[in-house]
């Protein structure tokens, strides 16, 4: 500032002095120019020098976007710099500039960037309903401005597009000439901006303190030791004129990650809503809480956890939102949980995580009860055999009737009325008096009974086990009997769009859809569907973690499967990190334990829990003493009112008839009737009860015996204490006592007070007191006591009980039934540990003792020297488990690793590490325990849109599948686009173990697969496994559609080969050509991995499969050469000249076809070669056009691909760049060959 005040007055002392003769000129000195060329420039290069140094990103293999923003109005020179910027970016770089962009090796550096320009003159709700047509979230911003306020604005509308990325990265660039002394508290405003109003924290704040020079500040809010989740600016960089003071610190201080990999001093807020089981309703048991510790002890911070009955919220008119999602908008919660499905609506204004459990939904409904017992001694047979038994009785009776007509029978037999009623007789097993006196007649009488007592002795059985197990009422099981019951129905409010739709059964269904509180899940709800006053639409899974499960029943056809995620802002700093963690937990099959710890802890363990909790009288009732009711006899009570009526009928007709052989007839039936009639007597069964007497002690004149048996094998500690009622009483020498060990004398301890042993064997131990010379009359006696406690050394030792488990970690090879199994050393003296496994079937082992007892290595004598007989087992790499014994021990020494072979599948074992201490003899600990299961794989879910990886080593060369056909689907075919990693695989497609195709065989290359004569609903199970067993094949991917077309992935065109053009074939060049995609927005890639010269086939050389393409490590196979993507043309077939080959080497060459969405599909590889000779020159052309083909994409050639190369957004068309910048530089360069470079 003295420096500007100073010259103007020594401007004026210039002019007012006079002039001598001599001097031939005047020099004038002005001050710097602000707003002149000189600051436009340095502002540039400032912006150029922090994108190159910032904006990069070497896991991706595509092609970046970047937003310049433009904001009008701007004053100079910050206008300069914006223009300058865009320009720069609009006409390529000059080739002076060529050297300007280096990294921190000196190596040249270049880029490519999809250019996006935005502006102010647009409003943001415009801005908002004119997307970008791709959707893709941009991955850098650009900002140039001069007052805070023109920040702001610019975050407005970057903020109100659907393609705004809050964990992208800016660059904000401040020029104000009347503003260069308030960087900090500038720096701190727009750190704060973006930080609070947007979740942003990837920011690089420029400042200009004057034309050429500025300040360069970032954030750093999560590195705090007590401030975590303060924005702090952070000075990090000081450019001059395009140019770092400082450039390895400034570079290295730009890139320092924002968010440290453990946040022990941040506490975040999950806000959860009750939904057992995944938030259950005490808040603090769950399975998202379970995952929410895994992730908070892999990143070390804390949670505070409230619970809530609110639901997760929903946008309202006002364009804000309720409940849960307007709590974390008002930054009162920064993750929100609580079995929330993915909605799109939600997606598009918050992040959210992976997809890590499914909940499935169904209507409820009250479940029917066992049906009516009188409908039993017809239901157990069928009418037809009804209908066959009555025509068995009426022919046995007219038989009956026919052959006592011509044979000499009394006159009973002859009518048939009693031949009818014999029969029926015979049928009921019931005695009866008129008997055949004919032989041929008695023959057909013991045939009809013995077929009447095989009927008759089927049938009570049969009913027997009906009335023992009756079976269940007409059971509702679908939504239009609910409807047509007219129930009230209702659920959630979120799960009513399900139904919001032109399908004649959902739009029932919604107009009578009730989303009040008494529709909602809770246990008084749950009481009103058991009484049958109102349907609820629930998960299975929260009304099974009730007490209500098994009262409800929930209808066979799932309503809709919904996958589970947690639900946070946009910009929410660890939200890249839990989705992999989670993706591990899942890839890991913890998830899946989860869920099967779940599960049996519903099942088993709150069931026993209940029984246990169960009072006398609430036993009594579950299990009655009266085991006959009137329930079970209300088909005999039926029956005797059905006589009872047909008696009456009968009597009436008797009196108006008076006629004779109607009497006779009456008093027949009313006799046979009072034989049928058998009374039931209820008995009664009294429960007994038998007390167990005490054995009697034994006492002899001068010794007692006292005997105890130890059922496992652990320590035993034996005291004798000896205690005197006077006080003044000399000292009195205890009993002498021994102990003996199944009749063997161990030890004998005269005077003593203790008898202790480290680990002894189970069975009987007798303790003899000699009492002989003892005073016990004096008042003195003696107490003995036994307990199994181990050595008490250990305790006194400090660090003992604050050292913590060890964690043991299980890895399963379910194929070759191998489980590695891995634990820490132990934090008490690690020096001198050795470790010992016990793996049990049968159950935990509380000591190494009582392992001992249980394994095959038991010793033989009662005493048992842990030390010196664990030293006897030497430590092996491998232990096979012994199938004869339950427990098996392996001492590993010093290891902290062991391989244990012979595993068998469904089968829970038990691991316990114990530690030996080597110095101290038989001191040995729990180290850790946990438990091991080889289960068996199950088939993976395959979901329309995304590619599911499917691992062959796992059931050894089988993977499984299975799809399920939409509902709604109008096809009766489903596509399946399989992709082998390597090697050949044949594919089956079953329904119920059949198969409904032909297997498809040797599929080596990705290939689509039409499975037709589907019906929608169905599922199918879709197996592939290995077709050569020599081959490396270990992973495939398969892709699945019920549509034309594969959703999110490109159209393939019918024929995918690769070919060589044969006749353009040269030393150094060849030319492939391929069909190109139906598909308009496709992006093609092609990669080249050379082959060494002796190695013509790809038997002996790795080279990547099709699987692999898109890891970001392809490029740093040893057989890569080179890589090339761009965009389609109109020209199809599409050819390409592959350059930069050696002459006479083979090179394999792989096409894959991107979407927009940034999913791929590749081609069928290609195995090419150059000429052996080169006709026109045998060196390689290091400049010049690449590409001298026909075609615009013959103009394509490859670009090295090392390390981070130059960025260039003017080919935005065509992707045709060299190896010295793009085509339109080449034009420049040849229309002006004087130039200076």
């Amino acid at each position: 500032m003295f420096v500007k005040l100073v010259l103007p007055f020594l401007g004026m002392l210039l002019l007012v002095h006079p002039v001598p003769p001599s001097v031939n000129g005047i020099v004038y000195v002005r001050m710097k120019n602000e707003r002149g060329p000189m600051a436009a420039r340095a502002g540039v290069q400032c912006i150029e020098l922090l994108s190159d140094t910032y904006f990069h990103m070497h896991e991706s293999t595509q092609i970046e976007n970047i937003v310049i923003f433009y904001l009008r109005n701007l004053s100079s020179p910050a206008r300069e710099i914006l223009l300058g910027y865009l320009q720069q970016h609009h006409n390529g770089y000059e080739s002076d500039d060529r050297d300007r962009a280096l990294d921190g090796n000196g190596s040249k550096v270049s880029s490519q960037f999809q250019l996006k320009l935005m502006s102010d003159t647009v409003s943001s709700g415009d801005m908002r309903r004119a997307q970008f047509t791709d959707h893709k979230q941009i991955d850098y911003y650009v900002i140039v401005t001069d007052n805070f306020e023109g920040l702001r604005q610019a975050l407005a509308r970057i903020s109100a597009t659907a393609t705004f990325n809050p964990r992208g990265k800016f660059v904000v660039l401040y020029n104000n000439p009347n503003d260069r002394d308030s960087d900090r508290r500038m720096a701190n405003q727009a750190l704060m901006l973006l930080f609070i109003g947007h979740h942003s924290v990837n920011v690089l704040f420029a400042f200009a303190i004057d034309a050429v020079s500025y300040h360069v500040y970032t954030g750093d809010p999560y590195h705090g030791t007590t401030d975590c989740g303060q924005m702090k600016p952070l000075k990090v960089a000081t450019v001059v004129n395009g140019t770092f003071a400082n450039r390895a610190l400034s570079t290295a201080m730009i890139n320092i990650p924002k968010v440290p990999p453990e946040l022990e001093t941040c506490t975040f807020l999950l806000c959860t809503r009750v939904a057992p089981p995944f938030i259950d309703l005490d808040c603090r048991r769950g399975l998202e809480l379970q995952i929410m510790d895994l992730l908070r002890e892999s990143m070390k911070f804390k949670v505070n956890v409230s619970c809530s009955e609110m639901d997760r919220g929903e946008l309202m008119a006002d364009g804000n939102w309720s409940d849960l999602l307007g709590l974390m908008r008002a930054d009162e919660c920064d993750i929100i949980a609580g079995g929330f499905n993915p909605d799109f609506d939600v997606h598009d204004e918050f992040g959210s995580t992976t997809l890590y459990l499914q909940d499935y939904h169904t209507w409820f409904v009250p479940a029917a009860g066992p049906d009516a017992r009188w409908k039993l001694l017809l239901y157990i047979f069928e009418a037809s055999t009804w209908e066959l038994f009555a025509c068995v009785l009426v022919i046995s009776a007219l038989v009956w009737r026919s052959v006592a007509h011509f044979l000499p029978e009394c006159d009973a037999h002859r009518e048939l009325s009693m031949c009818f009623l014999n029969t029926w007789c015979v049928f009921l097993c019931i005695s009866a008096n008129n008997r055949p006196a004919c032989n041929s007649l008695r023959l057909f009488f013991m045939a009809l009974t013995l077929y009447a007592l095989n009927v008759t002795t089927i049938y009570t059985s049969i009913l027997i086990t009906v009335l023992t197990n009756p079976p269940r009422a007409y059971q509702v099981d679908t939504i239009e009997e609910v409807l047509a019951s007219g129930v009230p129905i209702g659920g959630r409010l979120d799960s009513e769009d399900w139904f919001i739709n032109d399908f004649e059964d959902d739009r029932l269904v919604s107009e009578r859809y009730n989303a009040t509180s008494e529709f909602q899940p809770s246990l008084a709800n749950l009481q009103a569907v058991v009484n049958g006053s109102r349907s609820l639409l629930m998960s299975r899974l929260y009304v099974r973690n009730t007490k209500y499960y098994g009262l409800v029943h929930g209808l066979s056809k799932d309503v809709f499967v919904t996958q589970i995620e947690m639900i946070m802002e946009k910009g929410f700093p660890l939200l890249p990190k839990f989705n992999r963690i989670l993706s591990n937990l899942i890839d890991m099959g913890i998830m899946q334990k989860l869920w099967k710890d779940f599960l049996y802890n519903v099942t088993i363990l709150d069931r026993i829990r209940q029984n246990r909790n169960l009072s006398e009288e609430d036993i009594i009732a579950a299990s009655p003493e009266v085991v006959l009711t009137l329930d079970h006899l209300q088909s005999a009570f039926a029956l005797y009112g059905i006589g009872l009526c047909l008696c009456v009928v009968v009597f009436l007709l008797e009196l108006l008839s008076k006629t004779r052989w109607v009497r006779q007839l009456r008093a027949m039936v009313e006799r046979k009737w009072d034989e049928l009639l058998v009374r039931a007597q209820l008995k009664e069964r009294t429960a007994s009860e038998m007390a167990i007497k005490p054995r009697k002690m034994v006492r002899f004149r001068k010794a007692v015996k006292y005997s105890f048996r130890l059922l496992e094998t652990s320590p035993l500690s034996i005291t004798v204490t000896t205690t005197c009622s006077k006080k003044d009483e000399p000292a009195t020498p205890g009993p002498r006592w021994w102990v003996l060990y199944e009749g063997r004398y161990i030890a004998a301890l005269a005077n003593g007070s203790q008898f202790f042993r480290s680990c002894v064997q189970r069975g009987v131990y007798q303790v003899v007191v000699d009492t002989s010379g003892y005073p016990m009359a004096g008042g003195c006696t003696y107490r003995l006591g036994y307990n199994r406690k181990g050595v008490e050394e250990f305790r006194s030792w400090p660090f003992r009980n604050l050292s913590a488990p060890s964690r043991i970690k299980v890895q399963q090879q379910r194929r070759r039934y191998v489980v590695l199994i891995k634990w820490e050393k132990s934090k008490l003296d690690i020096h001198v540990m050795n470790y010992c496994l016990a793996v049990s079937t049968d159950r935990r082992q509380r000591t190494l003792c009582q392992a001992l007892g249980n394994s095959i290595h038991r010793p033989s004598c009662d005493t048992i020297a842990v030390n010196d007989f664990l030293h006897r087992l030497t430590p092996r790499d491998e232990r096979k488990l012994d199938a004869d014994v339950d427990t098996t021990i392996v001492c590993t020494g010093t290891r902290t690793r062991q391989l244990i072979r012979g595993m068998k599948p469904n089968v829970t074992y038990f691991v316990d590490v114990f530690a030996i201490h080597s110095q101290h003899n038989n001191i040995s600990f729990l180290l850790g325990s946990t438990q091991v299961q080889l289960n068996r794989t199950r088939p993976t879910q395959l979901v329309e849109g995304k590619v599911a990886v499917g691992k062959l080593s796992t059931l050894g060369g089988i993977s499984l599948f299975n799809f399920k056909v939409p509902k709604r689907s109008p096809n009766n075919f489903f596509k399946l686009h399989l992709t082998p990693c390597g090697g050949t695989v044949s594919l089956e497609v079953l329904k119920k173990k059949r198969r409904i195709m032909e297997p498809v065989r040797d599929v080596y290359y990705p290939r689509t697969i039409t499975v037709r004569n589907v019906r929608p609903g169905e599922r199918y199970l879709i197996r592939v496994h290995e077709a050569d067993d020599t081959s490396r094949l270990n992973r495939i991917q398969v892709a699945v559609s019920s549509r034309e077309d594969f959703l999110d992935l490109p159209r393939m065109p019918l024929n995918t080969t690769i070919t060589e053009l044969v006749p353009l074939r040269k030393c150094h060049s060849s030319t492939i050509a391929w069909f190109g995609s139906p598909d308009k927005d496709v992006t093609y890639c092609v990669y080249v991995f050379k082959l060494p010269k002796t190695q013509y086939y790809i038997n002996n050389v790795k080279i990547p499969t099709y699987c692999e393409l898109e890891s970001r490590d392809v490029c740093n196979h040893p057989q890569f050469h080179n890589k090339h993507c761009f965009n389609r043309v109109q020209y199809n077939p599409l050819s390409l000249d592959i350059n930069n080959l050696l002459p006479e080497h083979y090179y394999t060459v792989f096409v894959t076809a991107n979407s927009v969405r940034g999913r791929s599909l590749p081609y069928k590889s290609v195995r090419i070669k150059t000429a052996p000779y080169c006709l026109e020159s045998n060196q390689i052309l290091p400049t010049g056009p690449i590409g001298a083909g026909k075609g615009p994409i013959k103009t394509v050639g490859f670009r090295k691909a090392g390390g981070q190369k130059r960025r260039n957004t003017a080919t935005a068309t065509k992707n045709s760049l060299s190896e010295r910048g793009t085509l339109k530089r080449s034009r420049k360069q040849q229309a002006s060959p004087n130039r200076n470079v």
